[in-house]
């Protein structure tokens, strides 16, 4: 199920350790099926080139994830202030 993958996304999250946090993200995220792994590849991509260009746009990593971060990653019980 998508809500398992989600659960287990937020618990690698909290992995203390960055390198074995970036182990498992990377994992989950090969792990993911074929069509949500090209959806994200996608959209990660177009966010590192909004990015690239943040002289002009304004829109560094952080901004990006300010604005994104509520759409793409919500709480189960989908409150703002959890969020």
């Amino acid at each position: 199920l998508l809500s398992d993958k989600y659960n287990d996304f937020i618990e690698a999250n909290r992995i203390e350790d960055a390198s074995e946090r970036m182990r498992t993200l990377r994992k989950l995220i090969r792990d993911l099926p074929g069509h949500y792994y090209e959806t994200l590849k996608f959209l990660v991509g177009h966010l590192k080139t909004i990015a690239d260009h943040s002289e002009k746009n304004k829109m560094e990593p952080r901004n990006l994830a300010l604005v994104f971060g509520p759409t793409l990653v919500r709480t189960s019980e989908d409150n703002m202030t959890d969020m």
